[in-house]
């Protein structure tokens, strides 16, 4: 599987939340190596004119939420053009809700990207009723930064979580592909869950079988003759999925997951792993839609 050619923009959504400098510092970013402008959204509700109790308010407080709105947007897309102002930045105010309105600007984007509450102990859990009814729903890659990501001069890679199933290949593109624009090696993760007698006290921890590790090395064997830039560091990891991959990416520059969700139910079909690396992941997690052609 190659990445084909994208013209459409690096997609932002925002709020007035300390989490969006993360994600349009993100979205610079990557827009840069991509060669694509950056479409900055911040969706509001309106007052509606049509209820009754509405309708003796002056315009001028009808229109107020979208007042709002429209200065939020005109003043992050003037920090974006701070950033960087080499790259192309354009910014839109849209009524409706946050969710359905970022699904469908999704729909011709190069990628969505959104911020999320800061980890702590007692938060680590909460992704945000935003991320929660995107994820799984866009047809683009979704990248939600929940931290910052760690730094490629302190050791930093793209950790790509795969699996043995042909869906592999389309999470293992995203990861190639963002590792050499920007230049981070590549750490492709598989998890291989111990059986039962693996796991108990008395018995050591047999290594990761064999055939996990041929697999992985004949999975990556095409991707490394197209990528010869990047450096790939293979990993076998006898435990779940969820927790190995959250282990694996701490300090990362970036964990790539995939997800064969695309439902109208918001995070029906995301999946176990994908739903748990978001939640509890502390580098930036990109999702990215393998149900795709």
């Amino acid at each position: 599987m190659t990445i084909p050619p994208r013209s459409g923009p690096v997609l932002v959504g925002v709020n007035d939340e300390p989490s969006s400098e993360l994600a349009l510092r993100w979205a610079m970013s990557d827009a840069r190596t991509l060669g694509v402008p950056v479409r900055v959204v911040h969706a509001f509700s309106g007052i509606p004119r049509t209820e009754p109790m509405y309708r003796d308010i002056p315009d001028a407080n009808l229109g107020q939420p979208q007042h709002v709105a429209e200065q939020l947007v005109a003043r992050i897309t003037d920090q974006a053009r701070e950033i960087d102002s080499e790259v192309v930045v354009k910014g839109e105010a849209i009524e409706g809700g946050p969710g359905r309105a970022l699904v469908l600007e999704a729909s011709s984007a190069t990628e969505l990207v959104l911020g999320s509450r800061q980890l702590t102990a007692l938060r680590s859990a909460v992704l945000g009723s935003v991320g929660v009814a995107v994820a799984g729903r866009t047809p683009c890659p979704l990248i939600v930064v929940r931290a910052p990501a760690g730094r490629p001069e302190q050791g930093a890679t793209v950790v790509v979580g795969v699996d043995t199933t042909d869906r592999a290949q389309s999470v293992l593109a995203v990861g190639f592909d963002h590792a050499s624009r920007h230049q981070v090696p590549l750490r492709p993760v598989l998890c291989w869950h111990p059986d039962l007698l693996a796991s108990m006290k008395w018995r050591h921890s047999p290594p990761a079988p064999e055939q996990a590790e041929m697999w992985l090395s004949e999975a990556l064997a095409g991707w490394r003759d197209r990528y010869p830039d990047v450096a790939v560091h293979p990993e076998v990891i006898r435990d779940h999925p969820v927790a190995g991959l959250v282990l694996a990416s701490s300090a990362q520059y970036l964990l790539v997951v995939g997800t064969a969700g695309h439902h109208g139910l918001p995070g029906a079909l995301l999946g176990s792993v994908s739903q748990g690396v978001l939640h509890h992941a502390t580098c930036p997690v990109a999702v990215v839609p393998t149900h795709l052609p």
